[in-house]
């Protein structure tokens, strides 16, 4: 498979190339140039990749529109291997009085024009009586996973705020699939989530029942 992956890159840059295939996953795709060839060094998830993405690669390795086809690498690269990893992971999406799938689903064709790739479960239930923190739920880049804490399956919990939490991990998830060099809650994280019509009210909800998970003065929240 690599010297048909090799054959088929110097085919398209009409040169000489030394490949080298790696799995060391924070590495997508790097490039030396020499007088003769072009030593180049891949992430194996690239071997069985599509056309589009091996056109990308060859435009990466011949400089032209450098940046454009890094962000297309990148996003292809993170998917795969965020895939692949999060394959691994028990899912449980069904809880006693929400479905994550089909509120993921929703947010999903609505919000993010179906493009997010993520796996979505229920975590674990914190000890509310230990407990001075909270976490409703967190993005995992490097499993693609969404995980929203199994306390918000509860009927004292409105489906409005679980919808907006899930909403918050999907807008993570969407700021890392499209190459963000933007961590946690950025600026920019911030002006997009302003965007989701609910946020008012789950965040007025949030404030007012914080209680019903923590049984402690002086709350600090984490998300």
């Amino acid at each position: 498979m690599q010297k048909k992956f090799e054959e088929i890159l110097e085919k398209k840059i009409k040169g000489k190339i030394t490949l080298k295939i790696v799995n060391d996953n924070k590495l997508i795709l790097h490039v030396r140039k020499t007088e003769r060839e072009k030593a180049v060094k891949i992430n194996r998830c690239f071997l069985d990749a599509p056309e589009e993405i091996i056109d990308a690669v060859a435009g990466f390795i011949l400089g032209n529109k450098k940046r454009y086809h890094r962000r297309k690498l990148v996003r292809f690269a993170r998917e795969k291997i965020s895939a692949e990893i999060s394959d691994k992971v028990k899912i449980e999406y069904e809880g006693e009085v929400y479905n994550l799938r089909e509120i993921f689903d929703f947010l999903n064709a609505k919000h993010f024009n179906n493009s997010i790739t993520s796996k979505i479960t229920f975590g674990r239930r914190f000890n509310n009586e230990r407990s001075r923190s909270i976490v409703f739920g967190n993005y995992n880049p490097k499993k693609n996973l969404i995980r929203i804490n199994r306390a918000l399956d509860s009927h004292l919990v409105p489906e409005f705020f679980v919808r907006y939490i899930v909403f918050h991990e999907m807008l993570h998830a969407h700021m890392y699939l499209s190459g963000s060099n933007s961590p946690g809650h950025s600026k920019r994280f911030k002006k997009k989530e302003l965007s989701y019509p609910g946020i008012k009210i789950a965040e007025k909800w949030k404030k007012e029942n914080l209680d019903l998970f923590i049984k402690s003065a002086n709350v600090q929240q984490t998300e």
